[in-house]
């Protein structure tokens, strides 16, 4: 596995690259946040050519397809070539593409989907939103019952797995914007967290340029692997 400043590459074919993006960094540049403190440009400065680009669009040069938030890590793809990006950006506008997030929830959600309406990414309109689940275990965490599920999201709200866990009850660990900040406070002094327990573990797209459908999965974060380590000593 190729490995520099923390950058895993998880899959590479001659049109995309997927990585396992660190934790506490965000996707794009944004006010204050220089290209170069983004997954967009540790990923270019490794792996993207160096003659500088050429015209045509035949040069290296990763750009994002999609993003993921500053606190979550996990499986993030590229695109390689300028001259694919209309074909590549079309996989998440795909109905056969999946994205499967873990997470560690404040509480047990009952059923398998969430179905609330949320704003708009660009906009206040309240627009469908759904998300399945499925509970892989239950802990006894802090004298609450908590659960580690694999989340689905059908739609690609902003936010949408922790606002939609939020609204039922049973928010994201360690997420201090709708999860239960007295848990979360707690929580962090206990086991030692420093984000919130939110990771893209695997996405699933028909791949355009290669014909064929594709899996790709990121391991859990280091971080979340001890986290998890020091609940079930724990429970």
């Amino acid at each position: 596995m190729k490995k520099k400043n923390l950058i895993s590459t998880l899959y590479e074919d001659d049109f995309i690259l997927a990585v396992n993006k660190p934790p506490r960094v965000v996707s794009v540049p944004a006010a204050g946040i220089p290209l170069q403190d983004t997954i967009l440009g540790m990923v270019q400065k490794e792996f993207g050519a160096k003659s500088g680009g050429k015209s045509d669009g035949s040069d290296f040069q990763p750009f994002l397809l999609h993003r993921l938030d500053y606190a979550t890590s996990g499986v993030i793809l590229f695109g390689k070539y300028e001259r694919d990006r209309e074909k590549l950006e079309n996989i998440f506008r795909d109905e056969r593409t999946r994205k499967i997030y873990t997470t560690l929830l404040h509480g047990v959600p009952k059923g398998r989907v969430v179905k609330h309406r949320l704003a708009a990414r660009h906009s206040a309109v309240m627009v469908e939103a759904e998300t399945h689940f499925t509970v892989q275990k239950i802990f006894r965490i802090l004298d609450v019952s908590c659960a580690l599920v694999d989340a689905e999201i059908l739609t690609g709200r902003k936010h949408q797995i922790r606002q939609h866990f939020a609204h039922i009850g049973c928010g994201v660990v360690m997420d201090d914007m709708y999860g239960d900040k007295n848990f979360n406070r707690k929580f962090r002094l206990t086991y030692r967290l420093g984000r919130m327990f939110l990771h893209a573990g695997r996405i699933e797209f028909f791949h355009p340029l290669l014909d064929r459908m594709m899996k790709i999965e990121a391991p859990l974060w280091p971080d979340l692997v001890v986290t998890m380590k020091r609940i079930g000593r724990r429970d």
